[in-house]
């Protein structure tokens, strides 16, 4: 994309205005005397009309760098998903349309377990790499109309809308069951995912701050009762 400067704009405004202004300081006299416009008026509407040609371009430019910058904050560079500013954006344009149109839907958590244990074994460049794989499988199984963000770290969210609790829940369960039996591959370790899941129904009165504070708790809990059920096992 082209770039400009601040000093490329003023020219081409300075441009156009001196060019409008000739044109129509010339047309204007010729008026007043009741004359036909002259033909040297001809080059200056050419002038005029290259140079809003230009301008045309460069605004087009502008818009389309503006709008690339734009997507670029609510993005998250490692993973290609939403980041948090992007999703918060998302949630509060879906409450808002649910307290409108009486839309129900389903917030769902997922924490990868012992990510840490990953990153400190294998090194944070292959922690990347399964924060990228963890996020195509959350892809491959949620509907395009469906949101989804990397909130940081190895949190993610799924919003999804225009969902019942019943369909939402099974659909929660399924990307559950999905992750829990994936294995990431490189230079010949496998390194198998965990990851803890918490569901949370929304409605018409639901507030942000209050949903996604339900579905976080609800992680939590469901990854408390992963690890219990695990220190138990390995006791026996």
């Amino acid at each position: 994309m082209k770039k400009t400067s601040e000093k490329d704009d003023g020219r081409l405004l300075s441009q156009i205005a001196a060019a409008a202004d000739s044109l129509m300081t010339n047309m204007g006299r010729h008026v007043a005397y009741g004359r036909a416009a002259p033909e040297s008026a001809s080059p200056l509407v050419e002038q005029v009309l290259d140079t809003t040609a230009e301008v045309e371009t460069f605004l087009t430019e502008q818009s389309a760098r503006i709008s690339y910058l734009e997507n670029l904050t609510l993005t998250d560079e490692l993973t290609g998903l939403r980041n948090r500013r992007g999703f918060d954006e998302h949630l509060r344009r879906t409450l808002a349309s649910a307290l409108r149109y009486g839309d129900d839907g389903v917030l769902v958590f997922c924490d990868l377990d012992a990510f840490k244990d990953i990153n400190d074994t294998h090194g944070h460049h292959v922690g990347d790499i399964v924060l990228r794989h963890v996020a195509r499988v959350i892809e491959t199984q949620v509907r395009e109309t469906d949101i989804v963000a990397r909130f940081g770290g190895d949190e993610f969210a799924i919003l999804m809308v225009q969902t019942n609790w019943r369909d939402g829940l099974k659909r929660a369960q399924m990307l559950s069951h999905v992750m829990n039996r994936t294995i990431v591959t490189h230079e010949g370790h496998e390194i198998a995912i965990s990851a803890s899941f918490g569901v949370e129904p929304f409605g018409p009165n639901d507030e942000a701050i209050h949903l996604v504070a339900r579905a976080d708790m609800a992680m939590y809990v469901n990854k408390r009762k992963k690890a219990s059920v695990k220190l138990s096992t390995a006791a026996e």
